[in-house]
């Protein structure tokens, strides 16, 4: 990411190594307004859930951000329908503030613009909820995560003389509706409330932490020195005797000596350079490979409510300290199936273009955006003909080069009574869950997760502006049902609901809680009991590297943040489906959504820890970073005069051999 201040734009050119969680807290510092120039294959932006967060960011911190995006009609799209201006160069934005075309449109949308939180309400004259947007804005600067990195500069832009009001809403445009898994309501931004409410501190996790108890060093006895005895007088001495001249030995012996000397000296020398080139051939047996690079699945988001299209339907492939190839050949990369199919599958990914060793490959997928996760769990890298690219991966395994695989082995644990693998708890979290396909409900944990604590997002803003406005009660308690529908699930929904109450939510998409309110032997399990399970369960496997485990405790620890906010809005909703109709008109039911929201925000978006000044995180980071579980490290390969190639396992070199029916096509 390079920035420059200059003049009365700050503009941040995008490249495509940066992420999201770089970036956005870049964003959020900024005063002024902001032009967004992406490079061309810029990653950032190709979900629409970035531009959604992004939107949050603009309302939360009253910013101006404006894109210019060259490279790509698809991003420019995605821009305009979230309402962000969307300029194909530099020059055109420059042109576009000369001829004053901001100033007008912000003119005619001043109508949208979201109150401070000192301006009176009432003196808008709502009529209408559906013409206010969702969130206020207001929100503390301290809510957004700290910068991870420096910034570079680059040489000042046209815009830098051209004068802008810092201070005014960017012109807002009509968003497209995206899709959605509900379709009741369009989907509503991540709204911030102006004052922060701090929530009580959430109850550690003692499996994850130690406590270091230091041993008191026992006290140190100090030295008594003991006196020296008294110096006696010498006694007087006798005289020496006469001294005989030494005998004179044969100098035949001594030679002896030095020979069996010399001899055992070199016989030790010699074994310890047996021994140490012995050992050094085991240990280069025995030691772990080193890795070359990683294959990782992303999601371009284009999801579909009825199957897991869009989730993990594309991949990256990042490789370093590559040998050139031989002549005429070059390496290509392959998907493969799972090892215990019938008919192995493999997707071609295309030829690695090295660069001073290293390679950088995009795989963007198929037309339909199919789950790769769910057809293929290990990479390959052949080294073959340049000139005619194969149509699959060669047979002859002297061509395979570098191989990684997700373990298929079912993990040893007492309470692994099913006998899932490392590969089958990450596809009941990314890709498919049997017991959620059996309620019809295709995709996996993580993305139920995150779309159906976005709806409580909406819901929840919803009401404070209906209260604020016309206080319409009915509206307030169906929006309320709505929440506990989601929170519940309709198998417990009873629970909660006063009698007669009727269903406002799609049944299907209701089926599963997001919390547990059963207790333990709650089936179907809530979605953040199910999620839990599945990342222990990852845990448990023998592969699992230290950098692997730290990631999935602190993914366990947001599951604890998030179910502790989550409880909170449930305690609130159950008081509200209470009320009678007067009681709902009362200020106290306003505390109580003013609670509901603050809340769902931290739950979905997450909170900043004043005492620690540390993110506690949410859905949104959850859901970012258990996608970033799915990735393949790649090792060397070479195999052995018959052609078999070694398993390889991180950490380990198994003799078990890799069989793949791969037959030219």
């Amino acid at each position: 990411m390079k920035k420059n201040d200059a003049g009365d734009f700050s503009v941040l050119y995008v490249e495509p190594t940066d992420d999201r969680a770089e970036l956005f807290p870049v964003i959020a510092e900024q005063k002024k307004p902001i032009v967004l120039m992406l490079a061309e294959q810029v990653q950032t932006f190709q979900r629409p859930d970035d531009f959604t967060v992004l939107k949050h960011i603009k309302r939360q911190y009253d910013l101006t951000i404006i894109f210019v995006i060259a490279h790509s009609a698809q991003q420019a799209q995605l821009a305009s329908r979230n309402g962000f201006p969307a300029y194909q160069s530099m020059e055109g934005l420059v042109q576009a503030v000369k001829a004053g075309q901001f100033t007008r449109q912000r003119t005619l949308a001043r109508s949208t613009v979201p109150l401070s939180p000192k301006q009176d309400m009432k003196a808008m004259g709502i009529a209408n909820r559906n013409t206010l947007p969702l969130g206020s804005k207001g929100q503390p600067a301290g809510s957004a995560e700290p910068i991870t990195g420096p910034t570079k500069s680059i040489q000042p832009s046209p815009l830098a003389d051209i004068p802008f009001p810092i201070h005014e809403e960017v012109p807002t445009f009509a968003p497209t509706p995206q899709l959605t898994f509900n379709r009741e309501t369009p989907r509503p931004l991540p709204p911030v409330r102006p004052q922060q409410r701090i929530s009580q501190p959430l109850p550690a996790r003692p499996q994850l932490q130690q406590q270091r108890i230091s041993q008191p060093l026992p006290p140190v006895r100090p030295q008594i020195s003991q006196p020296l005895p008294p110096i006696e007088p010498p006694l007087p001495q006798s005289p020496p005797p006469p001294v005989r001249p030494p005998r004179q030995h044969p100098r035949r012996m001594p030679a002896v000596f030095a020979v069996i000397t010399m001899a055992l000296i070199l016989a030790i020398i010699g074994s310890f350079l047996v021994f140490s080139h012995s050992f050094q051939s085991i240990a280069s047996q025995t030691a772990a490979p080193t890795s070359i690079g990683r294959l990782a699945f992303t999601s371009s988001g284009q999801l579909n409510e009825s199957s897991s299209q869009g989730i993990a339907d594309q991949v990256v492939l990042d490789v370093h300290n590559l040998p050139a190839p031989a002549a005429g050949k070059k390496y290509y990369a392959w998907l493969l199936g799972d090892k215990n199919q019938n008919d192995p599958t493999s997707i071609a990914l295309g030829a690695l273009n090295i660069n001073n060793g290293s390679a950088h490959l995009f795989y963007a997928g198929d037309a339909q955006h199919s789950n790769l996760l769910l057809q293929s769990s290990r990479v390959l890298v052949t080294e073959e003909d340049a000139t005619m690219p194969p149509l699959s991966p060669s047979v002859d395994m002297h061509n395979w080069r570098y191989y990684g695989e997700f373990s298929s082995t079912p993990i040893k644990a007492a309470d692994n009574t099913k006998n899932y693998s490392y590969l089958d708890h990450l596809r009941h979290l990314l890709a498919a869950d049997p017991t959620l396909d059996e309620l019809e409900l295709p995709g996996g944990l993580n993305v139920w997760l995150y779309n159906n604590t976005g709806k409580l997002v909406e819901w929840t803003t919803s009401m404070r502006e209906t209260w604020q406005g016309t206080k319409d009660s009915e509206f307030i308690r169906r929006q309320t049902l709505r929440v506990l529908a989601y929170l519940d699930g309709t198998t417990y929904l009873y629970k909660d609901l006063p009698p007669k109450s009727p269903l406002l939510v799609n049944e299907r998409l209701a089926r599963v809680g997001l919390v547990n309110v059963a207790g333990p032997n709650q089936q179907p399990p809530s979605y953040m009991d199910h999620i839990e399970h599945h990342m222990s369960g990852l845990l448990e496997a023998d592969n699992t590297s230290t950098a692997l485990r730290k990631q999935i405790n602190d993914l366990s620890t947001s599951l604890d943040n998030i179910n502790f906010w989550l409880g909170k809005v449930r305690q609130d909703a159950q008081k509200i489906v209470k009320m009678d109709d007067n009681q709902l008109k009362q200020p106290g039911t306003l505390t109580l959504i003013n609670d509901m929201i603050d809340n769902t925000n931290h739950a979905f978006a997450g909170q900043l820890d004043p005492s620690t000044n540390q993110m506690r995180q949410g859905v949104t980071w959850l859901h970012d970073n258990m996608q970033a579980l799915a990735s393949i490290d790649l090792t060397p390969i070479k195999p052995d005069s018959s052609g078999v190639v070694p398993q390889i396992v991180p950490g380990n070199i198994h003799p078990r051999a890799i069989v793949l029916n791969t037959a030219k096509r």
